[in-house]
């Protein structure tokens, strides 16, 4: 496919060129400027040296960066064309290119595009409006996301549903210590997600992340109990006009307690759109829309098991949204979608198949992949990041 990005798995074993501190890359598809694109070498290059890849007889190269499973990163800033050989080498430059920073600042992570905000995690409680109850407090969560152009696509606290916040992740319906717990809805008081700790942030020449700790904390008599051990990783990376970001979740049990799922119609990794999309009686079809990789919508696609979804519609800026899928490793993938049929969110809820519950020595884990857009969404463009995540 003449647009594929982010290649994965091209595995060099063919690097019978590699000299030295020298590998060989044959392009084995167009690839269009501007957007990231992942290779896999059967050698890898040293950790502690700067690898830049050129092109044939070019005098400056692309910043390259490699991941935590070894798959090296780069951004082109010119079309390569299908064939085309390119040199992976050391290099003496050490300018960064990827516009994305991360920074920690006055109580929360904040991701910035150029300067301009694109993202802020909550790590301090932030406190619910003056008329609402404090229960409604919350961290651990981030909201706003922006459009690189501004525009907001999510709600921290929005009326009529104050214990949902942008992006978060909760189970609804749990039994642990053999007491039922929701750490969704905090107006009951029976549980809820906290921040723990920042854990790593980094800003790189491709991509930026940062990673935190959580809990999802039970309220047993008068004690707050924590049940899950949570981390979030978020990375950030480049796209022409878009931007992306991969979210992990990795869950373990707090301690020697199993935390025991019910089947249920909602809960997990949740998506709250913005304030603009949150009318009285409902939004979907004037203000806000909703489609999914199989033409579904709120009308027919609650508890369907789409690839990808997508929530997009009228903000005070203009058209903007945001796409969703979730990884193939996922538990129960494709995973159920819950949609509220008139707010605007919608939640990844695996327990609509069933009861299952995570015990103590295991890793349960999540990945979602995040494209944050302008206008109308790219379809292809969301297809082409789908098939290679």
């Amino acid at each position: 496919m003449d647009k594929l990005l982010y290649l994965l798995a091209i595995v060099l074993s063919s690097c019978s060129n590699y000299t030295g501190q020298e590998y060989k890359w044959i392009a084995p598809t167009n690839f269009e400027q501007g957007m990231p694109i992942t290779i896999k070498l059967a050698e890898l290059p040293d950790d502690n040296i700067d690898y830049r890849i050129f092109k044939i007889e070019a005098s400056s190269g692309w910043p390259m960066q490699k991941d935590d499973r070894g798959m090296i990163y780069f951004v082109p800033t010119e079309q390569i064309i299908a064939n085309e050989q390119l040199v992976i080498r050391e290099s003496d430059a050490s300018e960064n290119i990827n516009p994305c920073e991360i920074v920690e600042r006055n109580g929360f992570i904040i991701a910035t595009w150029a300067g301009e905000e694109i993202l802020r995690y909550a790590i301090s409680t932030q406190m619910p409006p003056d008329t609402a109850p404090n229960y409604f407090q919350r961290s651990g969560f981030i909201h706003p996301i922006k459009t690189k152009s501004g525009r907001t696509v999510t709600a921290g606290f929005p009326k009529g549903h104050m214990h949902q916040h942008g992006m978060f992740n909760a189970w609804r319906s749990a039994n642990f210590r053999g007491q039922f717990v929701d750490f969704w809805n905090q107006q009951a008081e029976l549980g809820t997600v906290i921040h723990q700790k920042v854990l790593n942030i980094f800003n790189g020449p491709v991509f930026s992340s940062f990673k935190v700790s959580l809990q999802q904390v039970a309220f047993i008599g008068q004690d707050t109990v924590p049940a899950l051990d949570e981390t979030w990783e978020i990375r950030i990376m480049p796209l022409n006009n878009q931007w992306m970001m991969d979210w992990t979740i990795q869950q373990q049990c707090h301690g020697s307690d199993s935390l025991i799922l019910d089947e249920f119609h909602y809960g997990g990794a949740a998506f709250r759109g913005c304030e603009n999309w949150n009318v009285e009686d409902g939004a979907f079809d004037s203000l806000v829309f909703f489609i999914t990789d199989e033409g579904k919508t709120h009308v027919d696609g609650n508890h369907s098991r789409p690839r990808w979804a997508v929530m997009h519609g009228q903000t005070d800026q203009g058209p903007a949204g945001f796409a969703v899928m979730g990884h193939p490793n996922n538990f129960r993938h494709p995973q159920p979608i819950r949609i509220h049929p008139t707010m605007p969110y919608f939640v990844f809820t695996p327990s609509v198949l069933g009861k299952f519950h995570i015990a103590p020595g295991d890793l349960y884990q999540s990945k979602y992949r995040i494209i944050v857009f302008d206008g109308s969404p790219p379809t292809e463009l969301i297809n082409q990041l789908r098939d290679e995540f």
